[in-house]
């Protein structure tokens, strides 16, 4: 299983080179940081991470299904703004656009988890693997309308983009929180609530499932701050 993973790794980096930042190591600086296991449904997922030594480290999540079968998702930081989406944001001069998005990657990794002789099922355990990715191994804050002043009110540095104004920082989560609550009750049944605050990444998740692509339109908000502090 474990050839089979960084194989998996391999192969994502060798798509996107962006996720190694350093000098080429094939994969090899990626090291397994967290897994959780899902018994019910019989599947893991595993957050792999270069050093956080790195200025510019970046992350990936591995998918691994009942079979045995993997699949990875590129984990970019906030720099890449592209991959992510962000809305009332510019992509950053002089950094390499990413051929594609963080809502592509995480569909296609999805599909090693179909089941088309049952819709519901095949719904039912994607909403499973992403419930568990974003609550169990990323430890990310489902939001409610109680939670509003966190979403306009809280906000963290991140020295890997550059420097922004404080101001102009907290209108932008003020945009995002007004673009946000306009979808904040999926119309599917399962969940009340689509919204996930991951802290320590400085993003906002917005998934709601699509029956015609049988996978998910994601939304992604950044809830940080360009600043990078002066040292003496």
């Amino acid at each position: 299983m474990e050839t089979k993973v960084e194989k998996t790794i391999e192969n994502i980096i060798e798509k996107f080179p962006q996720l190694e930042t350093e000098e080429k190591s094939f994969g090899k600086n990626y090291k397994l940081i967290k897994s959780v296991k899902n018994a019910e449904f019989d599947f893991e997922i595993q957050l792999f991470s270069q050093p956080d030594s790195l200025k510019d480290y970046q992350q990936i999540i591995i998918l691994i299904n009942s079979k045995k079968k993997c699949s990875a998702i590129p984990f970019f930081n906030n720099k890449y703004k592209d991959y992510w989406e962000f809305p009332f944001d510019k992509p950053i001069k002089n950094v390499d656009k990413i051929k594609s998005t963080f809502k592509i990657e995480l569909n296609n990794a999805l599909n090693i988890f179909p089941n088309p002789k049952n819709p519901l099922k095949d719904r039912n355990i994607k909403y499973e693997v992403v419930n568990e990715m974003l609550q169990s191994l990323l430890i990310t804050k489902k939001l409610e309308e109680k939670d509003s002043l966190l979403i306009y009110k809280t906000i963290q540095s991140n020295s890997n983009i550059p420097n922004e104004t404080s101001d102009s920082a907290f209108v932008r989560l003020r945009k995002n929180y007004e673009k946000m609550k306009k979808e904040w009750h999926p119309k599917d049944f399962i969940i009340n609530y689509n919204c996930y605050y991951d802290e320590e990444n400085g993003r906002i998740y917005q998934l709601n499932y699509n029956e015609k692509i049988k996978g998910f339109d994601v939304k992604n908000y950044r809830q940080d701050w360009g600043f990078t502090p002066m040292t003496l």
